[in-house]
């Protein structure tokens, strides 16, 4: 390894991190979900941890939601949910991954779980709150409408939110599948959400159509588009992010694995980039896509080309765009620029954190 390969790959590592797209089910590695399922009495399609880490490849978005679909049964305590927890935590501080939006999907919990999807919000909430009174890292939660379920997934998940004041609690948003399934399908429920307060995001342009992400800014109103690469297939739709100052949570190992842009090489990210469209990266589900966050910085860096100074940006941009309040990002982004400093990292401009 080259001298400024080595120093890239050292000032990746050790740099603060954000994350902002990331499923905290996704990071239940094969080992953990074994013995959860051992635990629960579950079988899974394998003999071995070993045999089940080999499932964890998929070709294509319906094999990777068909064992994330069977995973939920494997949570039946409170213990579950926390090992789930204290794992994730462990891995953000063996990546200096200071701040964290962590998606959730309680709907799945309530139906495809033992658990209770309300009881499972509780103990994760409270697990992530120790957390950070312990030293961080500061972790928020996304309560995911899965799109597959709509309607009755999106009424129970805009009723929970609004009974509950969690105070991990900043967003709402969508996940799951796109083909046949219009984001405009939960609008009546993110508007419920932001009735109660709370911003929205959504998955879109993803396996889905430019279509999809214009849809999520026009009639979502979202505040970020997960994914959203496929915007580039319509100049328009790439015009509307950009206009609305709209950012994507890229994830570029996961979209390798799942959807049509199989070379990191050509990724669109640096098209969205060259729009004027704010970009984070992310890991999407790290466990089932063999990642991690210092690794989606290194291909972002190796492969697709981008420089240090354009990653250090991208990475203010998890404190820019995140839904916290502004005082506590306003402090992590103060704590990194200096941080930053110290690895020869610049400020870069424009670094507000907006309302």
């Amino acid at each position: 390894m080259t001298e400024p390969a080595a120093r890239a790959r050292d000032v990746l590592a050790r740099m603060p991190k954000t994350e902002l797209h990331l499923h905290l089910e996704g990071t239940v590695t094969p080992e953990t979900l074994w013995d959860l399922a051992d635990r629960a009495g579950v079988p899974l399609p394998a003999e071995s941890p070993e045999a089940l880490r080999a499932t964890y490849v998929f070709d294509s978005f319906a094999a990777f939601l068909e064992l994330w679909l069977a995973m939920h049964a494997c949570f039946v305590d409170a213990a579950s949910y926390e090992r789930m927890v204290d794992d994730f935590i462990a891995d953000c501080r063996r990546q200096n991954l200071r701040y964290a939006e962590v998606h959730f999907t309680p709907y799945n919990h309530e139906h495809l779980g033992k658990f209770g999807g309300r009881a499972a919000v509780e103990v994760v909430a409270e697990r992530l709150q120790r957390a950070e009174q312990a030293g961080g890292p500061v972790v928020r939660m996304i309560f995911d409408i899965p799109s597959e379920f709509l309607p009755a997934s999106g009424e129970y998940t805009a009723s929970l939110v609004e009974q509950l004041a969690n105070p991990t609690l900043v967003a709402i948003g969508m996940g799951g599948p796109e083909i046949d399934h219009p984001r405009s399908r939960a609008a009546p429920f993110f508007e419920r959400a932001r009735r109660a307060g709370y911003p929205v995001v959504s998955h879109a342009g993803e396996t889905g159509p430019a279509e999809h992400v214009r849809q999520a800014v026009v009639e979502l109103k979202v505040r970020r588009v997960q994914h959203g690469v496929h915007a580039v297939d319509d100049p328009t739709v790439l015009a509307l992010l950009a206009d609305y100052g709209i950012p994507c949570d890229v994830a570029l190992t996961s979209n390798l694995l799942l959807t049509t842009f199989r070379d990191l090489a050509t990724h669109p990210i640096r098209q969205l980039l060259a729009a004027g469209v704010p970009v984070t990266l992310s890991t999407d589900d790290p466990a089932f896509f063999n990642t991690d966050l210092t690794r989606e910085y290194e291909l972002a860096h190796t492969v697709v080309g981008l420089s240090l100074e354009e990653l250090w940006d991208i990475n203010l941009n998890g404190l820019r765009y995140g839904l916290a309040d502004v005082a506590l990002r306003r402090q992590l982004m103060q704590e990194f620029i200096a941080e930053g400093e110290s690895l020869g990292l610049g400020a870069g401009s424009g670094v507000a954190c907006g309302s």
